[in-house]
């Protein structure tokens, strides 16, 4: 087999006897600052033992190692470091002159968001989380080509971490942290999705799995909680609760539970049966972060039914047996088992215009992909402006050479006229996929138009307006959000139906706006103001500072992600940069940029991802859209809001800062009564007796709102800056 370079460097500190037998155990950490795998040959029972730890240190020494998997079997090793998966052949728990000190590259990301990983012992598939993407993806990981992976989940995630795999029963667990935190289970081709686990969980990094049992423990990092459940999500017991440790890692190993904690610098062993607290050792050289049990004995022997099938690239074992599945950007033929290059129209593509050119890139481009992967010259005199329709495959653009709207399929590559326009100069086309309505932007005539896809008709939505620009659209409401003025410039609010538009945002909060765009996932519009990518809230509030660009003439929001460009380059970076993290050769003079992603154009009572599915409370993704649900001590209501019985006298008001929880307590009963307020890292309260509102601080936003019992008519009184509120108290004599 022939290995790609390995591209970390590894230093053998201590020397052994033995060589990678199949026989070996032991637990296996991933060790931060200095970045190390760390070695306990066979598994420590007691303190004393691990006085035996052996080291191999990975450069460069400030590497993360998130997560570890193996195959004893075979002496393999898995390991997840930065930005990419490796593995180490030839492994031997006592790490002896005889044992491999090579990593080989097996996938390589473009940011450093692998979470845990999790390995097919049957298959020999590997599965990761990419946090980044927010995405599950897997791979053979044997291949010899590093491009080859399929992401088998990509919808309805926000921040993936936790993963584990029973092989057996042909399932996988994995945990998500974002707006509604929880545990799913799934085939391991992705497909049949349930939640099992979503009320009382917070930030779940770390999972493992009792295949004997059918048995599913995790660490919750911020609950401070060691937990387990059935496969199902029944019989959820809280094992133990860790009271100011945070844990990062938790590994299962006959009927105990291994864990690390990164904050702590201890590993722990907890017995499940007692519940009881075996050791908790520090660890004084480096942090440790992940951890792993390698044993032989705990893996069956288990035919391999992929071994029937003659798959093009890569086979998964489902419930209902093998079946292929291509590398991402590849699509599956007819016959089952061919894969034909697609890679020019998957989700995640950032498309460019100039005038008579479209090119398409990926975000996540990576080593041995190429940054360009499709383009295409149309035979048209001026690409002015151009909209994507995700669910069609189609880019609609405005030919400004012949005054004309056009549709291009990217599939077939065939291009047709569909209407004229009044004007040659004619900006920012923007589509609303629910309303199926193209809107544009004609300046000469100063005037907004519209263009039915369905009925194939043009209207003027308005006209008469003082210098519209950059149009956007936020399909589910039917608004319409525009730049006015030329020296003096605000932003604007109108809707299909014609609404009297209204300033937004006023001129003294802009300098000089350009490249509007309404984010169906934050559910902000966003804007580049003299180089800096800014946002706000839809109704004008909470206007934010992002990053610089530097020469952008147009931007784009996707995922967690901003794109710009800037003549003949594409910029991309995360949100939370201060600058650009990537750059790649684009079309000459591009002039127009969009996001290909058909996750994104989804109505949002079939996703939980945008704008919460419309629930008021916890979204909980279904196989075919979402259900609403509460927390608990809450009910749902006709509105897809949650409630309480409050009570309206004699009690107390307490926070759960954990939780994010407002509580009611009876001071005649001792009854706890939760209220149907959603808030996260609540910490002052101030109740007015007179007027039943109760105001709180919340460190998150450093805010000061007040509400009703019930939570209605939410509003922000005051924002603390820098600093954040402590207490709160009410003058009664004012």
């Amino acid at each position: 087999m022939i290995y790609s370079m390995p591209i970390f460097g590894i230093m053998l500190l201590l020397q052994h006897f033995s060589f990678g037998l199949s026989n070996e155990k032991g637990i296996i950490l991933g060790m931060y600052n200095r970045a190390a795998i760390k070695t306990y040959p066979e598994i420590p029972d007691e303190s004393t033992d691990f006085l035996n730890a052996l080291n191999l240190l990975i450069k460069p020494p400030e590497a993360l190692i998130t997560s570890i998997a193996s195959d004893p079997r075979l002496s393999v090793i898995f390991t997840a470091i930065n930005n990419g998966i490796y593995t180490i052949f030839d492994f031997s728990i006592w790490l002896n002159t005889s044992s491999s000190t090579e990593l080989f590259l097996s996938y390589k990301g473009r940011y450093a968001a692998i979470e845990q990983i999790a390995y097919d012992f049957i298959t020999g598939n590997l599965y990761w989380c990419d946090s980044m993407y927010d995405w599950i993806a897997m791979k053979p990981i044997f291949t010899t080509k590093t491009e080859i992976y399929n992401v088998v989940i990509r919808t309805d995630l926000d921040h993936p971490e936790g993963l584990a795999l029973d092989p057996e029963d042909r399932v996988m667990f994995f945990s998500d942290y974002g707006q509604n935190s929880r545990i799913e289970r799934a085939s391991l081709d992705g497909q049949d999705r349930v939640v099992i686990v979503y009320r009382g969980i917070l930030r779940v990094v770390s999972l493992t799995v009792d295949t004997d049992n059918d048995k599913l423990y995790w660490a919750d990092h911020d609950r401070q909680t060691l937990e387990g459940c059935d496969y199902d999500g029944s019989n959820r017991r809280v094992i133990r609760r860790m009271n100011t440790v945070s844990m990062t890692g938790v590994a299962y190993h006959q009927s105990m539970l291994h864990l690390v904690s990164f904050g702590a610098k201890k590993i722990y062993k907890v017995d499940l049966t007692s519940e009881s607290l075996l050791y908790a050792e520090k660890i004084f050289t480096g942090e440790p972060y992940t951890i792993h049990a390698y044993d032989a004995e705990t893996i069956k022997s288990e035919h391999d039914p992929c071994l029937t099938m003659d798959c093009h690239h890569m086979c998964v074992n489902t419930k209902a047996g093998p079946k292929c599945l291509c590398s991402d950007g590849f699509e599956l033929n007819s016959d089952g088992s061919t894969c034909t290059d697609r890679s020019y129209i998957v989700d995640g593509m950032f498309i460019v215009s100039n005038a008579s050119m479209f090119a398409v890139h990926r975000l996540h481009s990576v080593d041995g992909q190429r940054s360009v992967l499709h383009s295409v010259q149309l035979p048209v005199t001026n690409i002015e402006t151009f909209a994507v329709d995700t669910k069609t495959k189609t880019i609609y653009f405005v030919d400004s050479g012949s005054r004309s709207l056009k549709k291009h399929d990217i599939i077939s590559l065939r291009t047709k006229t569909l209407t004229s326009v009044s004007s040659a100069t004619v900006k920012d086309l923007s589509l609303d996929w629910i309303a199926n309505v193209l809107g544009w932007i004609e300046p000469t005539l100063s005037s907004i138009r519209s263009f039915s896809i369905i009925a194939q008709t043009s209207a003027t939505i308005y006209t008469d307006l003082q210098q519209p620009a950059s149009l956007t659209i936020d399909p589910y409401n039917g608004i319409l959000y525009w730049i006015s003025g030329t020296s003096v410039r605000t932003i604007m609010q109108g809707s299909w139906t014609r609404d009297i538009p209204k300033v937004l945002i006023t001129a003294a909060n802009l300098h000089n706006p350009t490249s509007l765009q309404y984010d169906v996932r934050t559910n902000r519009l966003y804007w580049l103001d003299r180089s800096v990518i800014k946002s706000s809230k839809t109704n004008g509030m909470d206007i934010e500072s992002h990053i610089v660009t530097k020469g952008a003439i147009k931007t784009v929001v996707y995922k967690d992600f901003f794109g710009w460009i800037d003549k003949n380059k594409l910029y991309s970076a995360r949100r939370r940069a201060k600058a650009a993290e990537s750059a790649l050769n684009t079309v000459q003079n591009a002039n127009d940029i969009s996001v290909f992603d058909s996750t994104i154009q989804q109505d949002k009572r079939d996703s939980c991802r945008i704008q919460n599915g419309e629930c008021k409370d916890i979204c909980v993704p279904e196989e075919n859209g979402r259900i609403c649900k509460c927390d608990i001590g809450l009910q749902l209501q006709s509105d897809q809001s949650c409630n309480s019985d409050v009570l309206l006298s004699n009690f107390i008001v307490v926070t759960d800062y954990t939780h994010g929880r407002i509580m009611q307590i009876c001071l005649q009963t001792g009854t706890i009564v939760k209220l149907p307020i959603k808030t996260k890292e609540v910490h002052a309260l101030a109740f007015d007796k007179s007027t039943k509102m109760l105001f709180y601080s919340e460190l998150s936003t450093n805010s000061i709102s007040y509400t009703t019992l019930h939570g209605k008519n939410t509003t922000v009184l005051y924002t603390t800056g820098l600093a954040f509120a402590e207490d709160l108290a009410i003058d009664y004599s004012t």
